[in-house]
């Protein structure tokens, strides 16, 4: 539904009542809601941007906007560009909830689900990949390529808000090198591999938007770039298995995992890093282990900041409510 403000000698914004009145959403939801409504459309909606008008942390503001999401009242779309590469992300306000908008975050995939149901494929930069078969032996013939369908790439802020839903997407990153694609012809190149894992990268760099990462979080580099190098490895594997917190996962299901990682999942396991005070005997273990549970972790580990935070500016404020 369109949003209509109107403007009292610039001083006044009017908006609906029905998310100051929704009990399922929290005070801060509602005021941010508010805020975001009453801003102008081409204001920067970053969380560093509306962290700048607030008293809230990046990490408040990041748990406000989800749940906004969650409940409807923002619409996230990811957006392509002209060659079929993940550009940024749209993200559409709303003054009432969209009905479309799953609030229940998905069960986690079965192993005899995800054997069921064929990954899908995603255009790379000039090699478009081929469908991969749902059941039977590995195509041997050329298939014909997928033509990539673009998704509407209009005008948008290109520093949009990097968050993510918590019914997190299952981004179509090709399973570089998976059983079905031994089988099928490689490319006639020299270093075919290095070829794989260059395109990998660049996907990976494009979903997780690694260039802005690194601009948010420039003493960071080095650990970022490790972390998408070894993102790299895992899906360029030809090993069946991986180990990871002592349990032996199906390659697939890591690789599956790893696809619906978006930048937010990568600055929690950075947080994570840097909130860790004991020693990490095994470095590629712990990062391993951390990245396959970023998306079933990351909205406790914020939730439970942020009351930590309430906690804390109660506590000081109003010191006879808690001694």
């Amino acid at each position: 539904m369109a949003v209509f403000r109107v403007e009292k000698n610039k001083s006044y914004t009017v908006m609906s009542n029905h998310h100051l009145r929704n009990r399922t959403l929290s005070l801060k939801a509602k005021g941010l809601l508010s805020q975001m409504l009453s801003l102008p459309e081409d204001w920067d909606y970053t969380l560093a941007g509306l962290a700048s008008i607030n008293k809230e942390s990046k990490d408040a503001i990041r748990t406000a906007v989800r749940e906004l999401e969650e409940a409807g009242y923002v619409v996230r779309r990811q957006t392509t560009d002209a060659r079929g590469k993940f550009s940024v992300n749209e993200y559409i306000i709303h003054e009432y909830p969209q009905t479309d908008v799953s609030q229940e975050q998905p069960p986690e995939p079965t192993p005899e689900e995800c054997q069921e149901t064929p990954p899908q494929s995603s255009p790379l930069l000039d090699h478009p990949l081929s469908e991969n078969p749902a059941t039977g032996k590995p195509m041997t013939d050329n298939p014909s390529p997928e033509n990539p369908t673009q998704l509407n790439t209009k005008e948008i802020n290109t520093d949009i808000l990097t968050t993510d839903q918590t019914n997190y997407p299952s981004y179509p990153i090709p399973s570089y090198l998976s059983k079905r694609e031994r089988s099928r012809p490689k490319r006639k190149e020299a270093d075919g591999m290095d070829t794989d894992m260059s395109a990998c990268r660049e996907d990976l760099k494009a979903q997780l938007e690694i260039d802005l990462l690194c601009e948010g979080r420039p003493d960071d580099r080095g650990k970022i770039n490790e972390i998408l190098e070894l993102m790299v490895e895992t899906l360029c594997s030809q090993q069946d298995s991986f180990r990871i917190a002592g349990n032996v996962y199906p390659a697939y299901l890591v690789k599956e995992r790893f696809r619906s990682l978006s930048s937010m999942h990568l600055e929690y396991v950075l947080n994570c890093l840097a909130n860790n005070v004991t020693r990490i005997r095994n470095i590629k273990q712990y990062l391993l282990t951390t990245l396959f549970n970023a998306p079933a972790t990351i909205n406790h580990y914020y939730a439970s900041q942020v009351n930590h935070d309430q906690h804390q500016t109660l506590s000081s404020e109003y010191p006879s409510l808690f001694f």
